[in-house]
Protein backbone atom coordinates (compact mmCIF):
# COMPACT_ATOMS: atom_id res chain seq x y z
CA UNK A 1 0.00 0.00 0.00
CA UNK A 2 1.25 3.70 -0.84
CA UNK A 3 1.50 5.98 1.78
CA UNK A 4 2.88 8.83 0.10
CA UNK A 5 3.52 12.49 1.80
CA UNK A 6 4.27 15.23 -0.21
CA UNK A 7 8.22 16.40 -0.73
CA UNK A 8 7.86 19.72 0.08
CA UNK A 9 10.67 20.93 2.20
CA UNK A 10 10.26 22.67 5.09
CA UNK A 11 11.92 26.09 6.20
CA UNK A 12 14.86 25.57 8.02
CA UNK A 13 12.84 28.05 10.84
CA UNK A 14 10.26 24.99 10.48
CA UNK A 15 12.52 22.30 11.41
CA UNK A 16 12.07 21.26 15.11
CA UNK A 17 15.39 20.89 17.04
CA UNK A 18 15.99 20.23 20.86
CA UNK A 19 17.16 23.11 22.74
CA UNK A 20 15.80 25.24 20.54
CA UNK A 21 18.89 25.03 17.75
CA UNK A 22 19.22 26.43 14.89
CA UNK A 23 20.35 24.59 11.55
CA UNK A 24 23.00 26.89 9.26
CA UNK A 25 21.79 27.44 6.11
CA UNK A 26 24.68 26.65 4.29
CA UNK A 27 25.01 23.04 5.11
CA UNK A 28 25.97 20.63 1.89
CA UNK A 29 22.76 18.50 2.92
CA UNK A 30 20.41 21.83 3.53
CA UNK A 31 21.77 22.71 -0.32
CA UNK A 32 21.35 19.30 -1.85
CA UNK A 33 18.01 18.94 -0.55
CA UNK A 34 16.83 21.56 -2.84
CA UNK A 35 18.03 20.39 -6.05
CA UNK A 36 17.16 16.64 -5.94
CA UNK A 37 13.72 15.68 -7.78
CA UNK A 38 12.05 14.45 -4.90
CA UNK A 39 8.77 14.56 -7.01
CA UNK A 40 9.57 12.83 -10.11
CA UNK A 41 11.60 9.86 -7.73
CA UNK A 42 8.38 8.92 -5.92
CA UNK A 43 6.57 8.81 -8.97
CA UNK A 44 8.95 6.18 -10.56
CA UNK A 45 9.35 4.74 -7.18
CA UNK A 46 5.64 4.07 -6.37
CA UNK A 47 4.65 2.72 -10.14
CA UNK A 48 5.06 -0.63 -9.28
CA UNK A 49 3.22 -0.79 -5.98
CA UNK A 50 -0.47 -1.29 -5.45
CA UNK A 51 -2.25 1.76 -3.59
CA UNK A 52 -4.59 -0.48 -1.87
CA UNK A 53 -3.13 -3.33 -1.06
CA UNK A 54 -0.07 -4.51 1.08
CA UNK A 55 2.03 -3.18 3.76
CA UNK A 56 2.68 0.78 4.16
CA UNK A 57 5.75 1.30 2.33
CA UNK A 58 8.70 3.75 3.32
CA UNK A 59 7.84 7.37 2.02
CA UNK A 60 9.75 7.88 -1.34
CA UNK A 61 11.85 10.74 0.01
CA UNK A 62 12.78 8.77 3.15
CA UNK A 63 14.24 5.81 0.49
CA UNK A 64 16.31 8.12 -1.70
CA UNK A 65 17.71 9.79 0.98
CA UNK A 66 18.96 7.16 2.74
CA UNK A 67 20.62 5.84 -0.61
CA UNK A 68 22.28 9.32 -1.40
CA UNK A 69 23.43 9.74 2.01
CA UNK A 70 25.17 5.89 2.28
CA UNK A 71 26.58 6.32 -1.43
CA UNK A 72 28.11 9.78 -0.70
CA UNK A 73 29.31 8.39 3.16
CA UNK A 74 30.85 5.26 1.70
CA UNK A 75 29.36 3.89 4.46
CA UNK A 76 27.43 0.05 4.63
CA UNK A 77 23.85 -0.05 5.45
CA UNK A 78 24.20 -0.22 9.37
CA UNK A 79 26.60 2.63 9.32
CA UNK A 80 24.40 4.87 7.47
CA UNK A 81 21.37 4.35 10.04
CA UNK A 82 23.67 5.26 12.81
CA UNK A 83 24.69 8.86 10.92
CA UNK A 84 21.06 10.13 10.42
CA UNK A 85 20.04 8.80 13.99
CA UNK A 86 23.09 11.05 15.11
CA UNK A 87 22.47 14.09 12.60
CA UNK A 88 20.17 16.40 12.46
CA UNK A 89 21.18 18.02 8.98
CA UNK A 90 20.80 14.53 7.08
CA UNK A 91 17.03 14.14 9.01
CA UNK A 92 16.41 17.17 7.64
CA UNK A 93 17.71 16.26 3.87
CA UNK A 94 15.16 13.02 4.40
CA UNK A 95 12.14 15.64 4.73
CA UNK A 96 11.77 14.53 8.71
CA UNK A 97 9.72 17.63 10.20
CA UNK A 98 12.09 17.51 13.57
CA UNK A 99 14.62 15.79 14.77
CA UNK A 100 14.39 12.26 16.34
CA UNK A 101 16.73 9.86 18.57
CA UNK A 102 15.49 7.06 16.84
CA UNK A 103 16.21 4.99 13.26
CA UNK A 104 14.24 5.92 10.35
CA UNK A 105 14.43 2.42 9.34
CA UNK A 106 16.09 -0.76 10.11
CA UNK A 107 19.31 -1.59 8.98
CA UNK A 108 18.23 -4.50 7.29
CA UNK A 109 15.45 -2.65 5.05
CA UNK A 110 17.85 -0.92 2.75
CA UNK A 111 19.00 -4.34 0.89
CA UNK A 112 14.95 -5.27 0.22
CA UNK A 113 15.10 -1.44 -1.01
CA UNK A 114 17.75 -2.26 -3.68
CA UNK A 115 16.03 -5.52 -4.75
CA UNK A 116 13.07 -3.28 -5.12
CA UNK A 117 13.73 -0.15 -7.52
CA UNK A 118 14.44 -0.78 -10.85
CA UNK A 119 18.00 0.61 -12.15
CA UNK A 120 16.07 2.68 -14.88
CA UNK A 121 15.02 4.93 -12.20
CA UNK A 122 18.28 5.43 -10.44
CA UNK A 123 19.96 5.80 -14.16
CA UNK A 124 17.47 8.80 -14.60
CA UNK A 125 17.62 10.24 -11.38
CA UNK A 126 21.25 10.43 -11.91
CA UNK A 127 21.04 12.20 -15.23
CA UNK A 128 18.64 14.60 -13.70
CA UNK A 129 21.10 15.04 -10.70
CA UNK A 130 24.18 16.08 -13.18
CA UNK A 131 22.32 18.69 -15.22
CA UNK A 132 20.96 20.24 -12.21
CA UNK A 133 24.22 20.48 -10.70
CA UNK A 134 26.35 21.64 -13.49
CA UNK A 135 23.82 24.28 -13.92
CA UNK A 136 24.38 25.12 -10.55
CA UNK A 137 28.25 25.03 -11.31
CA UNK A 138 28.22 27.37 -13.89
CA UNK A 139 26.43 30.12 -12.04
CA UNK A 140 28.26 29.77 -9.62
CA UNK A 141 31.39 30.20 -11.96
CA UNK A 142 30.40 32.93 -14.09
CA UNK A 143 29.75 34.62 -10.78
CA UNK A 144 32.68 34.21 -9.66
CA UNK A 145 34.40 35.72 -12.93
CA UNK A 146 32.36 38.63 -12.91
CA UNK A 147 33.36 39.32 -9.06
CA UNK A 148 37.28 38.94 -9.90
CA UNK A 149 36.48 40.97 -13.23
CA UNK A 150 34.81 44.17 -10.75
CA UNK A 151 37.49 43.86 -8.56
CA UNK A 152 40.39 43.37 -11.12
CA UNK A 153 38.36 46.95 -12.68
CA UNK A 154 38.59 48.68 -9.79
CA UNK A 155 42.25 47.90 -8.51
CA UNK A 156 43.28 48.86 -12.33
CA UNK A 157 42.51 52.64 -11.73
CA UNK A 158 44.80 52.26 -8.59
CA UNK A 159 47.96 50.37 -9.99
CA UNK A 160 49.19 51.86 -13.08
CA UNK A 161 51.20 48.59 -14.04
CA UNK A 162 48.74 45.95 -14.63
CA UNK A 163 51.29 43.06 -15.65
CA UNK A 164 54.18 43.64 -12.39
CA UNK A 165 57.04 41.55 -13.37
CA UNK A 166 58.64 37.73 -11.97
CA UNK A 167 59.46 38.11 -8.19
CA UNK A 168 60.78 35.81 -5.45
CA UNK A 169 61.75 32.14 -5.86
CA UNK A 170 60.75 29.09 -7.64
CA UNK A 171 61.80 25.69 -6.03
CA UNK A 172 61.25 22.78 -7.66
CA UNK A 173 61.34 19.32 -6.26
CA UNK A 174 63.19 16.81 -8.68
CA UNK A 175 61.85 13.85 -7.44
CA UNK A 176 58.50 14.57 -8.12
CA UNK A 177 59.05 15.09 -11.76
CA UNK A 178 58.90 12.53 -14.75
CA UNK A 179 62.07 10.56 -15.58
CA UNK A 180 61.84 8.19 -18.19
CA UNK A 181 64.92 6.73 -17.49
CA UNK A 182 65.36 2.81 -16.94
CA UNK A 183 67.87 1.24 -14.66
CA UNK A 184 71.67 0.80 -15.68
CA UNK A 185 71.31 -3.12 -15.16
CA UNK A 186 68.24 -3.30 -17.18
CA UNK A 187 68.12 -5.66 -19.71
CA UNK A 188 65.87 -3.53 -22.43
CA UNK A 189 68.70 -1.05 -22.85
CA UNK A 190 70.91 -3.95 -24.00
CA UNK A 191 68.60 -5.18 -26.12
CA UNK A 192 67.51 -1.44 -27.70
CA UNK A 193 70.97 -1.04 -28.35
CA UNK A 194 71.32 -4.28 -30.15
CA UNK A 195 68.57 -3.22 -32.19
CA UNK A 196 70.08 0.04 -32.96
CA UNK A 197 73.20 -1.34 -33.88
CA UNK A 198 71.52 -3.54 -36.30
CA UNK A 199 69.47 -1.28 -38.43
CA UNK A 200 72.77 1.16 -38.46
CA UNK A 201 74.06 -2.29 -40.15
CA UNK A 202 71.16 -2.09 -42.30
CA UNK A 203 71.51 1.16 -43.23
CA UNK A 204 74.61 1.31 -44.39
CA UNK A 205 74.50 -2.34 -46.68
CA UNK A 206 71.68 -0.60 -47.97
CA UNK A 207 73.89 2.35 -48.88
CA UNK A 208 77.03 0.77 -49.76
CA UNK A 209 75.14 -1.33 -52.39
CA UNK A 210 76.23 -4.50 -50.14
CA UNK A 211 74.19 -7.12 -50.66
CA UNK A 212 75.42 -9.73 -48.53
CA UNK A 213 74.91 -8.34 -45.13
CA UNK A 214 77.17 -9.51 -41.87
CA UNK A 215 76.09 -11.87 -40.27
CA UNK A 216 74.55 -10.95 -36.96
CA UNK A 217 72.48 -13.39 -35.73
CA UNK A 218 69.59 -11.12 -34.52
CA UNK A 219 67.03 -13.90 -34.57
CA UNK A 220 69.59 -15.74 -32.09
CA UNK A 221 70.07 -12.79 -29.83
CA UNK A 222 65.94 -11.82 -29.85
CA UNK A 223 65.37 -15.31 -28.85
CA UNK A 224 68.26 -15.37 -25.86
CA UNK A 225 66.84 -12.04 -24.66
CA UNK A 226 63.40 -13.34 -24.54
CA UNK A 227 64.05 -16.08 -22.87
CA UNK A 228 65.67 -14.01 -19.80
CA UNK A 229 63.14 -11.56 -19.97
CA UNK A 230 60.44 -14.01 -19.29
CA UNK A 231 62.38 -15.13 -16.22
CA UNK A 232 60.43 -13.91 -13.14
CA UNK A 233 63.54 -14.39 -10.94
CA UNK A 234 67.42 -13.98 -12.80
CA UNK A 235 70.20 -15.32 -11.56
CA UNK A 236 73.18 -13.72 -11.87
CA UNK A 237 75.41 -16.23 -13.73
CA UNK A 238 72.13 -16.02 -16.47
CA UNK A 239 72.62 -12.35 -16.75
CA UNK A 240 76.01 -12.80 -16.90
CA UNK A 241 75.61 -15.13 -19.96
CA UNK A 242 73.58 -12.44 -21.71
CA UNK A 243 76.91 -10.05 -21.66
CA UNK A 244 76.99 -7.53 -24.44
CA UNK A 245 79.74 -9.44 -26.04
CA UNK A 246 77.36 -12.55 -26.39
CA UNK A 247 74.00 -10.24 -27.11
CA UNK A 248 75.48 -8.47 -29.95
CA UNK A 249 77.21 -11.86 -31.52
CA UNK A 250 80.60 -9.23 -32.04
CA UNK A 251 82.53 -12.18 -32.02
CA UNK A 252 81.92 -12.69 -35.89
CA UNK A 253 84.24 -11.72 -38.07
CA UNK A 254 82.02 -10.30 -40.45
CA UNK A 255 80.42 -8.16 -37.83
CA UNK A 256 83.41 -7.13 -36.48
CA UNK A 257 84.37 -5.90 -40.53
CA UNK A 258 80.78 -3.90 -40.51
CA UNK A 259 81.82 -1.91 -37.42
CA UNK A 260 85.70 -1.20 -39.15
CA UNK A 261 83.01 -0.25 -42.30
CA UNK A 262 81.03 1.87 -39.33
CA UNK A 263 83.87 3.51 -38.19
CA UNK A 264 85.64 4.44 -41.38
Amino acid sequence: MIRYKSSRQLSISEFKMPFEAKLDENNRWVFLSKIVPWEEFARLYYKNFKSNRGAPTKDARLVLGVVIIKHIMKTDDRGVIEMIQENPYMQYFLGLEAFTYEQVMTPSLPVSIRKRIDLDVFESLTDDLIRKGLKLKAGAKQEEVDTVAKDDGVNNDDDPDPHPGNKGKLQMDATVCDADIKYPTDLDLLNESRQKAEELIDELCLKLGVRDKPRTYRRVARKDFLNVSKMKRKPANVLTQLSPSKLFLIKNEPVLCSFDVIAI
